[in-house]
């Protein structure tokens, strides 16, 4: 009996060995796995990331076109108005302006040309 207990108690042993060392290998699959799926979650995460920063420069570039047709069309409209109010305040008509700015061009270029002549 004294032999059969020592055979059981070194199968005991070197069942435990093996159970220890399995427990061992299993916490390094653990580990290796976990590097892994922190390695792929990495790359989706940059690759998501890319995604975002180009759609990002998409929106940013379209939003400052529309800022920049905004702030245009703005302007426009405030300078119309205000040509509009100056011409009520001051009885000035813009066509009349033109229209003697064109005589004044012709009368410039005859005087000009008698001077010449002369």
């Amino acid at each position: 009996m004294t032999v059969d207990i020592r055979d059981k108690g070194q199968e005991w042993l070197n069942d435990s060995e093996q159970m220890a060392r399995n427990i061992w290998l299993a916490g390094l699959g653990v580990y290796s796995k976990s590097l892994e799926e922190a390695d792929e979650q990495r790359q989706r995460t940059e690759s998501l990331f890319d995604t975002l920063v180009e759609a990002g420069r998409e929106v940013e570039a379209q939003t400052r076109d529309n800022v920049e047709q905004q702030v245009r069309q703005a302007n426009r409209n405030v300078e119309a108005r205000v040509q509009d109010l100056f011409c009520r305040l001051s009885g000035v008509n813009p066509r009349r302006i033109d229209t003697l700015n064109t005589k004044v061009d012709k009368l410039t270029e005859l005087v000009e040309k008698l001077a010449k002549d002369a």
